[in-house]
This record gives C-alpha cells, sequence and structure tokens, in this order.
C-alpha cells in the first residue's frame, strides 16, 4: 500500500499528519520536511532513556484484569507474561483506582490530558490544538527524536501546540488512502493492523527517544456493540505487545534500557456501547508498566487515587525530562528507584 511504503521510507526528514481531520483534504502522499529545524535549550536535559507510550482506545479495567463483566476473557496471554517478568499495573480492582480527569471521558480530552500532563486541555473531540507542551515536544526540545504514531487521525491534531509538527514526527490516520478501508472506524480511521506496522517498524529502523502508538479498534467496535470485534481487537492488540517485546530484545542494551507504558484514555459506560459525562463510571482507565527501569511486579497497590495527568510526568520521570516537569503539583506514578508512589 502506498502509504506504508511511503510512511517507512525515509521517516527521519518527513512529517506525516492528518491534523485538519475529517473536514479536511485528504493527503496520498508524505510531505517532506521544510521547516527550520528547533534549537535545543542551553539548559535542557538530554533524553536519558527511551520510552514507549502505548495507547489502546476505550479498553475497560474489567478486561484488563479479567475480573467482573468480562467480554474478553483470556485475552492477554503476551502482555499477563510480560508482566509476570518485569510489569506492574496500576488500577487493579481494590488496589486504588486510575482515572480520566473528565469531566466528558472521552477520547481527544483523554489523549491530551496523557500528553500534557493536565487537564481541561481539550473539551471535547473537536478541539484542534493543545495549549501546554506534549511529550512529544519536550523530547524534541530536548535534542532527541519523537514520534507519534495512530490509527486515529484526530491525534494528529494535538501531538504538537502547532498546525506543523516541527521536527516531530507524525502519522495519524490512513492518510486518505483509498485502498485502506477505514472499518470499523470511519472517515480517515487507519486500521490498528497497518498503524502497528507502522509503529513497530519505526521503533526499530528510527529508534526514537519516545514512540506514541496509538491503536483505536477496540472502541471503535464497542461502538457498535460488536463484543466479539472487540474482544478480537483486544487479542490483536496483546500480539502487538508481544511484537514490541520481542522488538525491544532485539534492540540490545537500548531495549533493555526502554520502558514501556500502557495505558488507556478513557473506559466504557456500564452498557459497554458508549461513554462519556453522563457515565462516570466510564472515567476508570488502567496503566501498564514495563521494563528495568520499574522495579514493581504484578498489581501494585497505589497510595492516592491517580489520574491521567500522572502519565505524562511519569513519562518525564522515565525519559529524564524532570527539569520540564509542569509547576503543578504532580508526581510521578513510578518513583526514581521504579516503586510506584
Amino acid at each position: 500500500m502506498r502509504w506504508l511504503a511511503a510512511t517507512l521510507g525515509a521517516l527521519v526528514s518527513l512529517v506525516l499528519s492528518c491534523a485538519g481531520g475529517e473536514g479536511a483534504a485528504p493527503r496520498t502522499a508524505p510531505r517532506a520536511f521544510t521547516e527550520p529545524p528547533v534549537t535545543q535549550p542551553v539548559d535542557a536535559p538530554t533524553p536519558r532513556s527511551p520510552l514507549v507510550l502505548v495507547t489502546i482506545d476505550g479498553v475497560r479495567w474489567q478486561d484488563v484484569f479479567a475480573e467482573g463483566d468480562v467480554v474478553a476473557r483470556g485475552a492477554w496471554p503476551e502482555t499477563d507474561a510480560w508482566l509476570r517478568d518485569e510489569g506492574a499495573a496500576v488500577g487493579a480492582p481494590g488496589r486504588g483506582e486510575i482515572r480520566a480527569s473528565g469531566p466528558h471521558f472521552v477520547s481527544l480530552p483523554g489523549y491530551a490530558e496523557i500528553l500534557t500532563g493536565r487537564a481541561g486541555q481539550c473539551a471535547d473531540n473537536d478541539c484542534k490544538r493543545v495549549e501546554h507542551a506534549t511529550l512529544l515536544e519536550e523530547v524534541r526540545d530536548a535534542g532527541g527524536k519523537a514520534a507519534l504514531v495512530s490509527s486515529w487521525d484526530r491525534l494528529g491534531r494535538i501531538a504538537t501546540r502547532a498546525s506543523k509538527h516541527n521536527d516531530v514526527i507524525v502519522s495519524a490516520g490512513r492518510h486518505g488512502d483509498p485502498g485502506v478501508s477505514p472499518f470499523p472506524g470511519e472517515g480517515d480511521f487507519r486500521p490498528d493492523r497497518h498503524t502497528a506496522e507502522v509503529g513497530l517498524e519505526l521503533l526499530e529502523r528510527e529508534r526514537p527517544d519516545l514512540l506514541f502508538l496509538g491503536l483505536g479498534e477496540p472502541d471503535e467496535y464497542a461502538h457498535h456493540g460488536d463484543r466479539a470485534g472487540y474482544a478480537r481487537s483486544l487479542r490483536y492488540a496483546d500480539a502487538v505487545l508481544g511484537r514490541l517485546r520481542r522488538a525491544l530484545s532485539r534492540m540490545g542494551p537500548r531495549g533493555a534500557d526502554t520502558t514501556v507504558l500502557v495505558v488507556a484514555d478513557h473506559g466504557r459506560s456500564a452498557g459497554f456501547n458508549d461513554h462519556g459525562g453522563h457515565a462516570p463510571e466510564s472515567a476508570r482507565v488502567w496503566l501498564l508498566a514495563f521494563g528495568a527501569r520499574v522495579t514493581a511486579r504484578g498489581r501494585v497497590a497505589s497510595p492516592r487515587p491517580r489520574s491521567l495527568s500522572d502519565v505524562a510526568p511519569t513519562a518525564r520521570e522515565l525519559l529524564g525530562l524532570t527539569r520540564t516537569r509542569s509547576a503543578d503539583g504532580l508526581t510521578e506514578l513510578f518513583g526514581a528507584d521504579g516503586a510506584p508512589r
């Protein structure tokens, strides 16, 4: 497929984006990067250790922890094995909660909260930009390489504060390719199997300091009321995480030093099909962390309630960008010793 070949061809010098959303003219070929490079501030810390941040849209905590009304029991064999070996889970029943701040509990506000460490950056799925710097910008400004690869095209809108992403690699959606059906999404949605190929290839070829990989099919199937499709999409996401683990194992010391965070942007209503402010239970999410720098194992107890706003400070700590931490009093989920806080 032409977008796949183009995306994988020369990602260092290309910026791919569908920041205009469904109403924008489709981009059928990548645009050459022409903006001047962003200079690194003199006192900015250099990224210390690589980070992969994976989001899986709209996945319920019940289906991650196999408790309660489980739709996809046994969907996570690769992920469960990784957790046993070198991972920790936040948000398990009886061990404290992690929630989207809302109040709307829809996707773009959740992603904006994850990327900036601040709630209220985005009111709904139609917002165009964020006010505060994203993790991708912070890594870039520290002289590192940052990339966002997502199935949902609208994520490209909030990758950075500007419409031109300036040295941040963004591949969001299918770029108007008529040879790729958006199903189970619509508009310029790119199915997860294509997004995963682009993201995993980019990881090994370009070795970014921060890779944001956004999978979107579980939420799409759930909105269709297709529980079987939702379960299949969770099993596929698990397979992607298994492939990610094996890719890191091929990358030697760099792979061993990489931390992986996996999180959802929102949960689901009690009725399963939807989510939002009318269903406060859909605020509840979960987070998984893998890597040598995370010393906790299995389901960990959080000493206080957590929110998606804690993800960015955690990422900054892991990346070594603590001097760029926002002055809003947020603390990271895992301290410098890798233990939960």
